[in-house]
């Protein structure tokens, strides 16, 4: 089945998406962006989750094996991210969550 994800993404997540790409100077990986209310319960998201307002994405660097390298560039997307994005911000040890929900930071 096709994905939903052109119909169901929230246009200022596009936007925030490209700022933060352009800031960070080269492609970014989206881990998860819309989810189904089904998937997101299988992945253990929260209840009322902006993925399913197709409204978050959970984003990391394309590249970079080594790990040292891995951290260093992880960790200057963290630091556009939460510059750029307005609503949340999560960090998490692999990838960083962005949504357009109100402003709030946390660690995961």
């Amino acid at each position: 089945k096709p994905s939903p994800w052109p119909e169901v993404v929230d246009p200022g997540l596009y936007h925030l998406l490209e700022e933060i790409r352009a800031d960070f100077g080269e492609p970014i990986f989206i881990n998860s962006g819309y989810r189904s209310p089904e998937h997101n319960a299988a992945v253990g998201g929260a209840k009322n989750s902006y993925h399913v307002k197709g409204q978050a994405a959970d984003i990391r660097p394309t590249r970079y094996q080594d790990q040292k390298r891995w951290q260093e560039v992880l960790g200057r997307l963290k630091i556009i991210a939460n510059r750029r994005c307005k609503g949340g911000v999560g960090f998490y040890p692999t990838f960083v969550h962005v949504d357009l929900g109100p402003e709030r930071r946390w660690n995961g």
